[in-house]
């Protein structure tokens, strides 16, 4: 049966150490778990560096756990037909019939609400008034779990609604309702799976293999997703659901809480350990032994200061992040370096790496190449490369560096908190890193008994300068909160495409701009502000007089220039996906109208996209209207990173006639 127990008391008291009990544990904690794309596609071949980072690792011994969000598979081209093959049996069940590993590390199933947050396609399911689609996968907590259930997960995540930085708060709050009552129906439907919703031969397939782990005692450990942007948020989530818990008397117990929504607030250290504090003060004294904390997407350098706080659990994809642009983890800077500049910061290419490590298959005893080789084979055209393997294959063992380092720190600070040092390993971190400084002097805000504890020790340097007992109010200055990671510009989940539409406005194209430029839209608005078009702004400068900019949002189609501050662009937030098939076509019926209303009224029509759906949308269109030019012509890849290469940009320039003079050798 699934539970988490703490060991002896540490001889120190700071950090703890634990045991959480799965199917194939048990997990050793703290723990660092990676985030692997456990399907990178149609067939266990598929997944480029995921799939050799996984298959590179799955069956070490050294490793705690694994991550894999369930909706990750909406990434790598999986078909619904694909999806139900996948579904048949679990993926360790494939990786060990395949002779891949030997996969007896846990597994880790987030509910990939982040993933849903923006669908089209995965609403609400039929009974509740959505649309059936052809997945038959649904964000309602029985879709979830019998995916979680199918994938054969040791330890799931309750499906979550994920509040992001800016959102309005009244949004706010009724996501956070509505994690709440999802986790409440994941642990009805885990108390008696009789209760899930079934549409179809596999859905029952899924609840009688459920069933048959719960008489076995397999059952998979819950952590409930909870949020919160600070303190008093979050503090009200963890209780407002564990009120709810005893009002509906479920006896289907919980082994822990997993917190969301860090990740945009990685960078803000004081308002990270203030969240988890809020977190940890409203678990009851009589449970906290008994629930597991764990924290999606933060850790590595901060990973002990988190540690000292109660965190026992961690994942992370940074390692395959960084990997993907070539960046190589320093052991002990924390510098991510890209490999094309390795030779300042080593002597020798043709030498080892700067890593002991030994499990590194890099690095380590296994590792055959230098510094040299690997970056020679990552900047090899074509693809394939010594004895026949791919690049990929190098991205993946990359990753697997950088994990091995983060996982390198986990150990660290398990050691130290069984030897009782952790504080003393974080205050000599702390003196060498400004953002675990910071952390450590706001969590004494709300911990006197540590600031009181670094004044006995002499740490003065270190010590939080307030009078905790009399001075309050610092609080509020010293964080602040989430809300100052922006402009205070609120946005909103509930725009739909009929709030604008450029087509049915009394507007006409400005005079004068005779070249027509889309663009894809941003994350950050207004669109012009963001990394991405100012980048290419800057560059066309000189011909900005001349070019009309329209702006491709996945939500609403073209945006001119001129309507990039109106409410509903500012506010809302959504990402065109492949599997919105519906919201494609209508994005695309938008640029072919805005074209044949004003296509004549420009010299040149250009398009520069490089991510996969915003560039399939603007082919479409162009092709439909039947004129227009698609940069860049040929892109190494369908995806973001693309546009910012400099031959890319520099395509445009050339057709704009803008001088590249020195552009692209790094002006």
């Amino acid at each position: 049966m699934a539970r988490f127990t703490l060991k002896e008391d540490t001889p120190e008291g700071y950090g703890r150490l634990g045991e959480l009990e799965v199917p194939h544990g048990p997990i050793e904690t703290p723990a660092l778990l990676p985030v692997i794309n456990l399907i990178g596609g149609s067939t266990l071949d598929s997944g480029s560096g995921w799939r050799y980072f996984r298959d590179n690792i799955v069956d070490e011994d050294h490793l705690q756990g694994i991550m894999f969000q369930a909706m990750s598979f909406l990434d790598y081209g999986v078909t619904p037909n694909t999806l139900s093959q996948w579904r048949e049996e679990t993926v360790r069940e494939k990786l060990q019939a395949d002779g891949r590993a030997q996969m007896d590390t846990p597994v880790f199933i987030d509910s990939g609400g982040f993933s849903l947050m923006n669908s089209e396609t995965f609403g609400p399911p039929p009974e509740e008034g959505g649309p059936e689609n052809e997945w038959d996968l649904y964000t309602d907590p029985d879709s979830i779990l019998k995916l979680q259930t199918d994938f054969g997960g040791d330890l799931i995540a309750t499906l979550d609604f994920p509040i992001p930085p800016d959102l309005k708060e009244e949004e706010k709050t009724e996501r956070m309702e509505r994690s709440i009552e999802s986790a409440i129906r994941c642990l009805k439907l885990l108390e008696d799976p009789d209760e899930i919703k079934t549409s179809s031969k596999a859905d029952r397939r899924s609840i009688e293999l459920l069933k048959q782990r719960k008489e076995e005692g397999e059952e998979p450990a819950v952590f409930v997703a909870i949020h919160g942007h600070d303190y008093e948020t979050i503090n009200w989530y963890v209780g407002s659901f564990l009120d709810r818990l005893a009002q509906e008397n479920i006896s289907q117990p919980i082994q822990g809480f997993a917190i969301g929504s860090l990740v945009p607030l990685r960078s803000k250290t004081e308002v990270l350990v203030d969240i988890i504090q809020g977190a940890k003060d409203a678990i009851p004294a009589d449970r906290r032994d008994d629930l597991a904390l764990h924290v999606f997407g933060v850790g590595g350098k901060l990973a002990s200061l988190l540690a000292l706080l109660g965190v026992d659990s961690f994942d992370c994809s940074s390692h395959m992040q960084a990997a993907r642009f070539k960046k190589y983890l320093i052991p002990n800077s924390w510098e991510h370096v890209n490999l094309d500049d390795f030779d300042t910061h080593i002597e020798d290419l043709d030498g080892g790496f700067p890593c002991n490590i030994e499990s590194c298959t890099l690095c380590g005893p296994e590792g055959d190449l230098t510094p040299r080789e690997l970056i020679e084979e990552l900047n090899r055209d074509p693809t394939y490369g010594r004895d026949g393997r791919t690049k990929a294959k190098y991205y993946g063992e990359l990753a697997r560096h950088n994990f091995e380092v983060y996982n390198s720190e986990m150990r660290r600070v398990r050691e130290a908190i069984e030897s009782g040092s952790l504080l003393e390993y974080v205050m000599e971190f702390a003196r060498r890193d400004e953002d675990l400084k910071t952390g450590l002097e706001y969590v004494q805000y709300r911990n006197s008994a540590l600031k009181s504890e670094l004044e006995r020790r002499e740490a003065y340097d270190l010590v939080a300068g307030l009078n905790i007992e009399t001075d309050q109010s610092r609080l509020a200055e010293f964080g602040g909160g989430v809300e100052d990671l922006s402009d205070n510009r609120k946005i909103s989940l509930k725009y739909s495409p009929n709030d604008f539409n450029i087509l049915r406005q009394n507007y006409e194209p400005p005079a004068g701009e005779n070249i027509l430029l889309f663009l894809p839209c941003s994350q950050q608005k207004p669109y012009a502000d963001s990394r991405t078009h100012s980048v290419i702004l800057d560059r066309i400068q000189p011909a900005r007089d001349r070019v009309h900019k329209i702006t491709i949002s996945g939500m609403y189609g073209p945006v001119p220039e001129s309507k990039e501050r109106d409410q509903a662009i500012l506010e809302y937030n959504y990402v065109l996906a492949e599997e919105d098939k519906q919201q494609i076509e209508l994005v695309t019926d938008r640029t072919v109208e805005y074209l044949e209303r004003y296509g004549d009224r420009y010299d040149k029509i250009i398009a520069y996209a490089t991510s996969k759906n915003y560039r399939q949308v603007l082919k479409n269109a162009l092709e439909r209207y039947g004129d227009g030019i698609l940069l860049p012509h040929d892109p190494e890849a369908q995806r973001l990173t693309e546009h910012f290469r400099r031959e890319n940009i520099k395509e445009l320039m050339e057709e704009l006639q803008v001088d590249t003079t020195g552009f692209v050798e790094g002006e």
